[in-house]
């Protein structure tokens, strides 16, 4: 009697610490605490019958306690979803380890509505009223508590992760400068070096199988170094991925596959990260360390404006040095994997039909050497000088956008409606980007590429707001001018000077088939051959 009567304290006490704490808030930034105390009670407990039934009794009670509230008391328990979605957080990275969550995404919203439970505590959401009030600059839903606080580097948020909107208000002035009219026009210079090498490889390689996959991740690559560090790759000569790439690739792709989960990644921080990620960051830091020691106004880069701040009497933002370690990785992960799905897709939709290179290439035609001989400026390739290019880049980005999800938002105190739904507060909320630019609710005939939607159809276009491949509000892409120029320049250039198809048993199938989203999309192999022009 004793022993049940022990048993049924213990079984109490895991309900109990359910109700009175777990219930309360998101802990998953405080998982490393947790664990190691769950594993001294248990250290402590082990050893006998009565103590082992102890501890069987607290943890079956404290998650039959969990799941009952999760089920039938939950403030989401009427929104629909997977059953074990409701039930466990662990249905995040079921769903995300194949690398086709994105996909998964598109198929719940057509299986249970515009807005599904996708974890106990989560929802995804296919509304242009939701993107605006999670993420516009007057929203009031918040990064706290999400997985941006366990994305940092000694506790520094980068650029993309910052918490609070007047840290990132001074932080976001700083990078602006970087972004100058004077600093685009020497950026323009740097793509041009680039673009050359990659048609002098073409050149070196005409008639041979291409895998434009990896030369559309190497060519922004380079750029990267360039723009943000004056330092110069060679990867493209080489033809292969750098090693600081590997890295790059499994730490973003670690964080993908956990689908949302998040108390793993600050498990992981906690013990100083995984391999990988610790040779990424020691890789930026190198790189950082490197381009300090050339004076600040020595070379026109991104790096030289968040330095001058950080060597300023009083600094603006970049009052810690390891602010800049940790812009800089989010600078690595930004000005390379997104610009690569960009121009890997678009090479894809070019060499699958001639009619889009033939057409672009008219295009180009009065354009070539108009403001400098025998070149292109990035003034000639804009939207308005080039509809066509600029419509194929938005057509790409629409189809196969690099960030396949925005980042998490936790929903105000006092809740959020959305098209006439309450969503309740502290909730977290997505509104999925490849979901909303896959969807027949605001673009007709959505998964088919055509470039005229955004010239002389736009009658395709039923809600041009769900459009947002750069994000919206106040944390939008700081580079987007600058990812333009590199995507223009290469596909411009690229088609004045080659035309390409699929390689011989070549069938385009792969790109999609095998793509994989880690965080930012990565493209599956296409094989292309590429043939000079006369």
């Amino acid at each position: 009697m004793r022993d049940e009567l022990i048993c049924i304290a213990s079984a109490s006490a895991g309900v109990l610490s359910h109700l009175l704490y777990f219930i309360h808030g998101n802990k998953s930034m405080q998982a490393p605490k947790i664990l190691v105390f769950y594993l001294l009670a248990v250290w402590a407990f082990l050893g006998t019958v009565l103590a082992s039934a102890m501890l069987l009794s607290y943890f079956m009670a404290l998650f039959t306690s969990i799941s009952v509230y999760r089920l039938f008391f939950h403030r989401l328990r009427h929104f629909p979803g997977p059953f074990a979605a409701k039930l466990t957080k662990f249905y995040g990275p079921y769903s995300a380890w194949d690398g086709k969550l994105h996909v998964k995404h598109i198929k719940l919203f057509e299986e249970y509505g515009d807005i599904v439970r996708t974890a106990p505590n989560e929802l995804i959401v296919l509304s242009t009223d939701a993107q605006q009030k999670i993420h516009a600059a007057s929203s009031q839903c918040s990064k706290k508590d999400t997985a941006y606080e366990a994305i940092n580097y000694k506790g520094y948020q980068n650029i993309e992760t910052i918490l609070t909107r007047e840290e990132h208000r001074w932080r976001r002035q700083v990078w602006d400068k970087a972004f100058n009219t004077k600093t685009l026009e020497s950026y323009e210079s740097y793509a041009r070096e680039v673009v050359y090498e990659w048609l002098g490889k073409m050149a070196s390689l005409q008639g041979q199988r291409v895998n434009t996959s990896l030369y559309s991740l190497l060519i922004p690559f380079e750029n990267m170094g360039r723009m943000g560090f004056s330092i110069n790759f060679g990867s493209i000569q080489n033809g292969k991925e750098d090693p600081m790439l590997h890295y790059l690739e499994e730490t973003l792709g670690s964080i993908g596959k956990l689908g949302a989960m998040w108390w793993p990644i600050a498990l992981l921080n906690s013990i100083g990260g995984s391999r990988d990620h610790v040779e990424f960051q020691k890789l930026a830091c190198r790189m950082v360390d490197k381009r300090e020691k050339v004076a600040d106004d020595e070379r026109e880069d991104i790096m030289k404006y968040l330095l001058q701040d950080h060597h300023e009497k009083v600094p603006k933002a970049m009052h810690d040095h390891d602010m800049i370690y940790s812009d800089a990785q989010a600078l690595m992960v930004g000005g390379t994997d997104t610009i690569a799905a960009v121009l890997s897709f678009a090479f894809y939709h070019l060499a699958r039909d001639p009619t889009f290179r033939n057409k672009l290439h008219a295009e180009l035609e009065p354009l070539y050497g108009r403001t400098i001989i025998g070149e292109f400026t990035n003034f000639d390739l804009s939207e308005a000088e080039a509809p066509y290019l600029n419509a194929i880049i938005n057509e790409t980005m629409r189809m196969d956008n690099p960030t396949c999800a925005n980042g998490p938002r936790i929903t105000p105190p006092e809740g959020l409606e959305v098209d006439g739904v309450f969503i309740p507060g502290d909730v977290v909320v997505y509104t999925p980007i490849h979901a909303m630019h896959r969807s027949s609710k605001f673009f007709k005939e959505p998964d088919s590429f055509i470039p005229e939607r955004w010239t002389t159809r736009p009658d395709l276009i039923i809600d041009k707001r769900a459009y947002h491949p750069f994000l919206l509000g106040p944390h939008n892409c700081v580079g987007k001018r600058l990812a333009m120029i590199v995507m223009r320049f290469v596909l411009a250039y690229t088609i004045w000077y080659y035309d390409f198809e699929f390689a011989l048993g070549e069938d385009g199938i792969a790109i999609h088939r095998d793509a994989i989203n880690g965080q930012i999309l990565k493209p599956g192999k296409l094989e292309c051959v590429f043939t000079q022009r006369a």
